[in-house]
């Protein structure tokens, strides 16, 4: 709020009103009581200032009452906007813990590709040297189980994609998408090794 915006909010004039009230109630009254009634006085302007007395008192009545109103409808806009800042606060502890949520979805997902990674190393020396008929064998026979942990990998992520898109989390989205992109793409190649299709894909 800026400096004018203060200045011109009612409680602030209220407070002021008061304040220049009571300080002339202070001036005045002292030069009252400071005088010598029985002395020769100007009895006009002694009136003067008992009548500016009288006035100044009951405008402090008068803003004691404004001022009165003012808070207690200061204290009504603040207990207001705590009520909406709660729920603020309410949505915003609902997001985190979906986020949250999805995120560790996202994490554990990651761990199962990881491990899917590293086994599909064993496949990489099957084009080189070392590995016996026996011991391609025993790799091709892998391939299957390989096969449905990445289908269910891609079907989770699939899932936690649309959901994080229903749930307007752009970046998670988009970072599930990449993974399943390359899962697909790793599920596509580990087909072509299998005894049971060509190199296409394609049943032989």
């Amino acid at each position: 709020m800026s400096n004018k915006s203060k200045r011109d909010s009612a409680l602030v004039q209220s407070v002021l009103a008061l304040d220049n009230y009571l300080s002339e109630i202070e001036r005045v009254g002292t030069k009252i009581n400071s005088t010598d009634m029985t002395s020769d006085i100007d009895l006009e302007h002694i009136q003067k200032l008992l009548n500016r007395f009288a006035e100044c008192a009951q405008g402090v009545s008068q803003e004691l009452v404004n001022l009165s109103t003012q808070l207690q409808e200061a204290r009504a806009r603040a207990e207001a906007m705590s009520e909406r800042v709660s729920r603020q606060a309410e949505l915003w502890n609902t997001r985190k813990n979906e986020q949250n949520e999805k995120l560790e979805k996202f994490r554990v997902l990651g761990e199962r590709v990881r491990k899917v990674n590293a086994a599909m190393t064993s496949f990489r020396g099957e084009q080189g040297h070392g590995l016996t008929d026996e011991d391609r064998e025993k790799l091709r026979s892998n391939i299957p189980a390989l096969e449905a942990e990445l289908d269910l990998l891609i079907n989770g992520l699939q899932d936690l994609r649309k959901s994080a898109r229903d749930s307007r989390m752009r970046t998670l989205e988009k970072n599930a998408e990449s993974l399943e992109q390359s899962l697909q793409a790793v599920r596509n190649k580990l087909r072509s090794l299998s005894p049971t299709t060509d190199g296409s894909g394609d049943p032989k």
